[in-house]
């Protein structure tokens, strides 16, 4: 598997301070991360990957988002593009429109590496953000947030992927990524979910349950301290991980113990990696990758 992570500027990330987005409670309003412990949280990460045979590519933090107010989120680059897998990619819109920029650029970048670009038709209500997804190849299901996503982005993502099965689900969060994951058996094949029950709505969370009792899914309920947490009681994230087959390297370790209980029964090998001066801007592991 090929995995694409941003380098980090040339100026200090966020040297001035974090400028905080509304819908983000975790994003630390004015805090200056720590440089030294970012370079080595980054370094740490990707010697993680490596050591699970995940091929990393280094793309170049881009000179023009340099000083651009919110340039420093092309870190997060799981948001600007999702890939098929198989040299496909498909070039997202954000809700956000600051963040337009990073597309262009991205497409710059892997147009290089060879891989063939799609964007997403220019339509007034069509726009999806990379954290808003989780692409389970094998299986050709896709689970979508609706909260910076579109129902008309979500549904022609789908279309591009080839699912069988595109889930929506509604989310307290702005990203389903920091409430929900995925967890995949060796051979790739969806197998659990994990998922913080309080965070995501009840009509929503029925949906999971119906598709988890119809298809064998085991259903992993967290607290919201193992996800984005509460706007008063930040949670770790450890929800926001990288999930690969028979891999999961989260930044923390799950409070909840069926998470780790679960996994050893499937021999699924768990890592952590810290990037907490990444979670400072509100973003950890699954934000920080994107699978090629």
């Amino acid at each position: 598997m090929k995995v694409a992570i941003s380098k980090l500027p040339k100026n200090p990330w966020w040297g001035t301070g974090i400028i905080g987005y509304k819908d983000n409670p975790a994003m630390r309003d004015g805090i200056i991360p720590d440089q030294s412990l970012l370079i080595q949280e980054r370094e740490n990460l990707i010697d993680t990957l490596k050591n699970n045979n995940i091929e990393v590519i280094q793309f170049s933090f881009p000179e023009e988002l340099e000083n651009k107010k919110y340039g420093h989120d092309f870190v997060f680059i799981r948001d600007a593009f999702i890939s098929n897998l198989n040299k496909n990619v498909l070039l997202l819109k954000f809700s956000q429109k600051n963040r337009d920029a990073e597309s262009k650029i991205i497409s710059d970048y892997l147009e290089k590496l060879d891989y063939n670009i799609t964007e997403l038709p220019n339509r007034k209500n069509v726009f999806a953000e990379g954290g808003e997804f989780y692409y389970c190849r094998k299986d050709k299901i896709l689970f979508s947030g609706i909260k910076r996503n579109s129902i008309r982005g979500a549904e022609e993502v789908a279309s591009f992927l080839n699912v069988n099965e595109l889930i929506l689900i509604k989310t307290e969060a702005f990203h389903l990524d920091t409430v929900f994951t995925t967890i995949m058996d060796q051979h790739g094949k969806l197998c659990a979910i994990i998922v913080c029950k309080d965070l995501i709505f009840k009509k929503s969370f029925n949906l999971l349950n119906q598709f988890s009792k119809s298809n064998g899914i085991e259903i992993i309920s967290i607290p919201p301290i193992d996800s984005i947490g509460l706007k008063n009681n930040i949670g770790s994230l450890a929800v926001n991980n990288f999930s690969a087959p028979g891999l999961l390297i989260s930044s923390s370790k799950f409070s909840e113990p069926s998470v780790a209980k679960y996994l050893n029964t499937k021999n699924i090998k768990i890592e952590t990696s810290p990037v907490s001066q990444f979670q400072l801007s509100g973003g950890s592991i699954h934000c920080l990758t994107n699978e090629l």
